[in-house]
């Protein structure tokens, strides 16, 4: 049993060893653990002020793009009334002026124009 004993003695020696190494690494967890817990804490005090403040240029933007739409709402529905009260006469100044009237009255003109030379000249004659 001489041999038993002495391998016993070893397993008993390594089981010591491996409980003092796994003592040591729990340890060394509960350090990392720690070191990580304050890195969290200093990443929530960092962010907490740029989370609130990124909320008060969010609702500073949509108090912007909402005073710009009703700028813009005003804006259509002067246009529009200036629209339904003067639409009539531009519409029928853009008709008087269109390209089809404008050629036909040129063409019109330019027919009076030559008549009245030929009759000019027949009277002289």
């Amino acid at each position: 049993m001489g041999l038993v004993d002495i391998l016993l003695a070893i397993l008993l020696i390594s089981a010591s060893v491996l409980c003092l190494y796994l003592v040591k690494l729990i340890k060394r967890l509960f350090i990392t653990l720690d070191i990580i817990d304050t890195e969290i804490k200093e990443l929530d005090s960092k962010l907490t002020p740029l989370i609130s403040n990124l909320q008060e240029i969010a609702n500073a933007g949509n108090t912007v793009a909402n005073f710009a739409k009703e700028q813009t709402e005003n804006i259509n529905s002067f246009i529009e009334s200036v629209k339904n009260k003067f639409g009539g006469s531009f519409q029928k100044k853009t008709e008087k002026t269109s390209p089809k009237t404008s050629a036909f009255s040129l063409v019109t003109n330019l027919r009076a124009i030559v008549k009245a030379a030929t009759s000019f000249f027949s009277e002289l004659k």
